[in-house]
Parts: C-alpha cells; structure tokens; sequence
C-alpha cells in the first residue's frame, strides 16, 4: 500500500471515529425535557423555602430568645453544660410575649389551611405553572416589604400576622401545582427518580437554612441579609420558569424533542388529559379507599416530619447542651443526609419496580414502612441514650435518613391514584396535615411540658404508636393503582404526536434516541 493511500485510510478511520464520538456527544448531551421540568421544581422548592424561612432566622434577632422566654434545660446532662453567647446583630427589640410569637408561628399554617384544598383544584383546572409563578411573586413581595416594615416603627402584631397568612398561601399553592406538573410529566417508569429530583430540594433548603442563614447574618451583622439574598434569587428563578415551564407535555414547547414528545404520549397519554377544564369527581374521591390510606401515612409522615423540625435543634440544645451553631450544623447534617436518600432512593424504586424485582403497589408500602418505622426507632433509642452526646447525634441523623424513603413511596404515590386530580389530592392531602400541625404543638405541651429526657422519652413512645398505626393502615389499604375516578378527568381525545411538526430547526435536524 502506498503512503498515500495509508493517509487516506489513517483520515477516514479518524473521520469515522469522530463522527462516532460526536453522535455519542449529541445523545449523551440531550438532556430530556422531563428532566429539566424536575430539576426546575426542585430548586423552586429549595428557594421557596430559604425565603419562607428568612422571617423566623431574622425576627430571633428581633425577638431573642432569652428575653421573653426562659427554656428549661434538661438537668440530666448538666454537666456537659457550655457556655455560649448567642449573637444577636440589632439593638431593637419587640417585646412580644411567648404567646403572641406563638400566635405567630400559626399565621402561616392558617393561610395554607384556606388556600389548600381550592389551590389543588385550580391548578388540575388550568394548570399548575401559573400558580406557583403567582405564588414566587407573591412570596418575594412579602420578603421586600417585611424587613423594611420590621425595620421602622413598632409594627402592630396584626400587620405581621397578615404578611405571614399570605406567605401561608403562597406556600400551599406551590405544593399543589408542583404535583399537579409532576403528574403531567412523570411517566410511570420514571416517577421515583423524577420525584426524588423534585422532592429532595426542600431537604437541601433546611440543610442550606440551619447551615448558612445565620452565619450570613453574622457575617453581615444584618439580620435582614437573608431577605435581600434569597428574594433576588426567587424573582431569578421565576423569569426562568416563566420560560422554561411547562404545566403540561402537550403545551406549545420549542424546546421539546419530538422523539420525547411520542415517549411521553405513549405513556402518559392514556392516563392523563390536555383538557382545560376537568369536574372534580368529589363523590367517587372521598369514597376511595387508597386515597384515605394515603391520608393517613401523610398525616404519620407530618407528624413526624414536625416533631424533627421543631424539636431536633431544640434538643440538641437544651437537652445534650450543643450550642447554637453546632446545634445548627448537626441539624443541616441531619437533613443533607435525608435529603442524598431522597434521591438515591428513587433511582432505586424505579430501577426495582421497572425490573419486575418487585410490584409497585408492595415498593411503595415498604419504603413508607421504612420512612415511618425508622423515624421513630432512631428517636426512641435516643432518647435512651441518655448524656451520650455522639450516639444521641448519630440515632437522630439515621432516623432522619430514613424519612427520605417516603418521598418514593406515599408521596409519589399521590401522583399515581388519579394523574388528572394529582393537585386536588395533594390539597386534600395538605388540608388534613395542615390541621395537624396546628394541634401538634399543644399536644406536645402537655405530654412534654418541660425538657427532659424522661418527658422526650414519653413523646417518643407517641410517636411510635402513632406511625405504627399509620403505617399499617397504609400498608393495608393503600394502592399504587390507577383509581377508576382518574376517568373522569379524561376527555374522549386522540391526539397524533407524529402530526406535530417540530417548533424549531434544532428540533428538525436532530431527534437524538431517548432511552425508555
């Protein structure tokens, strides 16, 4: 063979090895759309609650604790008392009593009970992208206004109580909206991982709130810092949105591969529908079985959720003696690790129910098992560890890890009983956990008045008897089934994906495979 034609064959194997490479760079660069939906709820939800959260950090600076309110430490573990100043950054102060902070903690809750069930419903009416865009204005409205209001003259208790009622709503119409999306765009075979990738952004954003909201504020020496970082961030993420997201996979979408478009139609076509009105089957819903099985483990799973929320700091501090910023750093580690189970666990749920290892109706009992006996087992051993500071820590964050379980069993679940109702089953949902966490703290008043390991002990015992009864109501009766009152949400309508002509030339020139 002559040099010449070796540098012919030397060029043509490159040419060829490179169009390899490069068809392999388009399929592997293609990131389908579904995905993009997910990721974008998912950091909606972790900015919307780094912003809902700005109030409760700053106003401590506003209302110390200490001032008003004396905590009673646990006398057990007194010898592993430390002394820590905590750092406030304002001179001003408001001298509101215990209990009309407490009124004020209930502004929120009371505003997410109003707008819960009605959110759910609209956003399976027109959509759920326009809801939650509202809500993010509404929000970052709220966030701008609040710290100049708390900045200037004593504001009246009411004034605040108002903002933080609007804040209530603004929050339960994303959570509806979010499912209602999810629903549209989830197909059966992927829900766990795109719910995970959804879901596990509000476990990150109490990681990133206890991590590192007050250390900003005390870098800054503003107790209003949060409020001007995370407020710009939501108004970001709302252009994006605006552009980005979509309430269905039938919407006009220049950006949606035709091929994905097919993939979606074949199978979420049969089980949800374009249409914009859709009559709520009331009847048929609040006769569901599955659907008050799935009420229940939510109403386990907030309990729980609760009790980790507004106890963990609070026993890390005045029952083993952490103070503040390591409380603070050992709760984030806690809600990071659930947060990596959150989203391991759903790659996991698909991967075993998409391989027939296992039915979906008996994945989704068990990791609401895991998520429901976990919890409270970890709690409990705690609690009996007595003074031990770092088999304490260590029980709390395996507890807490294993509540990332739940978002790939019931939570998900809440998507598959009817697809076209996801976001009035999330408001049904919400309204029965809402009027629950407003009775929780009273009842955790007076089984734990005071805060001993003896008295946690007890509150854990409740515990535990309350998610096993959850637990096996749901494992009983719970179903991961398409419910037969989804059909009344469909209108009679064949829809011809391959007639859909591609809306942009990128789209014309490259359909790349999609992996099913």
């Amino acid at each position: 063979m002559s040099s010449r034609d070796q540098n012919v064959s030397v060029q043509s194997s490159s040419v060829q090895r490179f169009s390899r490479i490069k068809d392999q760079f388009k399929s592997i660069g293609y990131i389908r759309y579904r995905y993009i939906i997910s990721a974008l709820l998912g950091t909606g939800g972790l900015i919307f609650y780094l912003s809902v959260a700005s109030f409760p950090r700053a106003f401590r600076h506003l209302h110390p604790i200490g001032a008003n309110y004396n905590p009673n430490y646990s006398s057990e573990c007194k010898f592993l008392k430390r002394v820590s100043k905590v750092e406030h950054v304002n001179e001003k102060f408001y001298s509101w009593t215990r209990e009309t902070h407490q009124r004020l903690d209930l502004a929120s809750p009371f505003g997410m009970l109003v707008a819960s069930l009605p959110s759910g419903v609209l956003s399976d009416i027109y959509g759920g992208k326009y809801f939650i865009l509202v809500s993010m204005i509404v929000l970052s409205l709220v966030d701008l206004v609040t710290p100049f209001m708390l900045s200037g003259a004593d504001v009246d208790f009411y004034i605040v109580y108002f903002w933080q009622f609007l804040t209530g709503i603004g929050r339960t119409a994303i959570f509806s909206g979010t499912n209602s999306i999810l629903a549209n765009w989830a197909p059966p075979q992927e829900r766990g991982r795109l719910g995970s990738i959804t879901y596990c952004g509000l476990q990150f954003a109490v990681t990133f709130h206890h991590g590192i909201s007050e250390n900003v504020i005390l870098a800054t020496k503003m107790w209003n810092a949060p409020f001007f970082i995370y407020t710009p961030l939501v108004l970001i993420w709302s252009v994006l949105f605006s552009f980005f997201g979509f309430s269905y996979y039938r919407s006009k979408n220049r950006w949606l591969r035709q091929k994905e478009r097919q993939f979606l139609e074949e199978h979420l076509g049969k089980v949800t529908t374009f249409k914009p009105k859709k009559k709520v089957p009331w009847l048929q819903l609040l006769m569901s079985l599955p659907l008050w099985a799935l009420v229940i483990a939510h109403l386990g799973h907030r309990w729980i959720w609760d009790v980790m929320m507004k106890n963990l700091h609070f026993y890390l501090r005045y029952v083993l003696y952490f103070d503040f910023h390591t409380g603070a750093a050992l709760t984030a580690i806690a809600y990071m690790s659930m947060g990596c189970f959150t989203l391991i666990s759903g790659f996991i749920a698909d991967y075993l129910t998409n391989g027939e290892y296992v039915q979906l109706t008996t994945l989704r009992k068990v990791y609401t098992t895991f998520a429901s006996m976990g919890p409270a087992v970890f709690l409990l051993a705690a609690s009996y560890t007595g003074c031990a500071r770092n088999t304490a820590v260590s029980f709390f964050i395996a507890g807490m890890s294993f509540m990332g379980f739940y978002f790939s069993g019931a939570r998900i679940n809440s998507l598959e009983l009817a697809p076209n109702f996801s976001g009035t089953v999330m408001g049904v949902l919400n309204t029965f956990n809402i009027v629950l966490a407003l009775a929780l703290p009273k009842i955790q008043d007076i089984v734990a008045p005071n805060e001993s390991i003896l008295e946690k002990r007890s509150m854990y015992w409740v515990h535990l008897a309350i998610l096993v009864f959850t637990n096996f109501m749901y494992s009983i009766f719970g179903s991961g089934e398409l419910q037969s009152w989804n059909e009344d949400g469909r209108e009679e309508e064949e829809v011809d994906v391959t007639s859909i002509e591609p809306t942009s030339s990128i789209q014309r020139n490259f359909n790349p495979p999609v992996m099913k």
